[in-house]
């Protein structure tokens, strides 16, 4: 919800549509693919999940190379026509084009969007950590050059108010599509002060 909020604030949409919103959604959770280790068991998931794929070098590539694959390939937009079919979904307007034209411009807006949204994983979960009975998770966000940890707990895991607040946003965007940057400025900020107020009140 944070990936797709924050390039909706930007209104990067208005010039490249959804396809760089889908982008920032999936890159926003990439971070997150370290913790496919728990299939080997607790031991494996405890040692790297929050590490390999939660450091800044890590996010930085994974969000580049996300971002290069997608603009040039438009796997987003592929990936959504290949869905309305199967799923029989009617979209309003026509069916969403394979880009055909790479301009300079895009492949910036693109990367970036990629990255920052990957990054933006790291903001979140600096923040979002610990309960009554675990432990704060820190990030060891220079892995693999340091393995100091890093954490500034501020609201605890299982807090559900933030996710209230976006999806409360989300709400609004699809009751008032015309005011989509608005929404999610809006929905930004109302997440910032509840994560102020939270960490006041704690």
């Amino acid at each position: 919800m944070l990936g797709i909020t924050g390039v909706l604030a930007t209104g990067l949409n208005r010039r490249y549509g959804w396809p760089i919103v889908g982008l920032a959604a999936v890159a926003a959770v990439s971070p997150d693919w370290d913790a496919l280790t728990i299939v080997a068991g607790s031991a494996p998931f405890a040692a790297s999940h929050r590490v390999w794929g939660h450091n800044v070098l890590v996010c930085v590539l994974t969000g580049l190379l996300m971002g290069v694959v997608d603009y040039r390939f438009d796997v987003v937009t592929r990936c959504g026509r290949f869905l309305t079919r199967r799923l029989h979904l009617a979209l309003p307007g026509a069916s969403p084009r394979v880009r055909e034209a790479f301009p300079f411009s895009g492949f910036v807006a693109w990367t970036s969007v990629a990255v920052l949204a990957a990054v933006s994983h790291l903001a979140a979960d600096l923040v979002f950590s610990g309960t009554e009975t675990l432990p704060d998770w820190e990030l060891q966000l220079w892995w693999p050059f340091s393995t100091t940890g890093y954490v500034y707990p501020i609201i605890a895991w299982g807090d559900a108010g933030v996710s209230i607040v976006f999806v409360a946003g989300m709400f609004a965007m699809w009751r008032w599509p015309a005011r989509l940057q608005t929404t999610s400025l809006a929905t930004l900020a109302a997440v910032f002060l509840y994560m102020v107020l939270r960490g006041a009140w704690l």
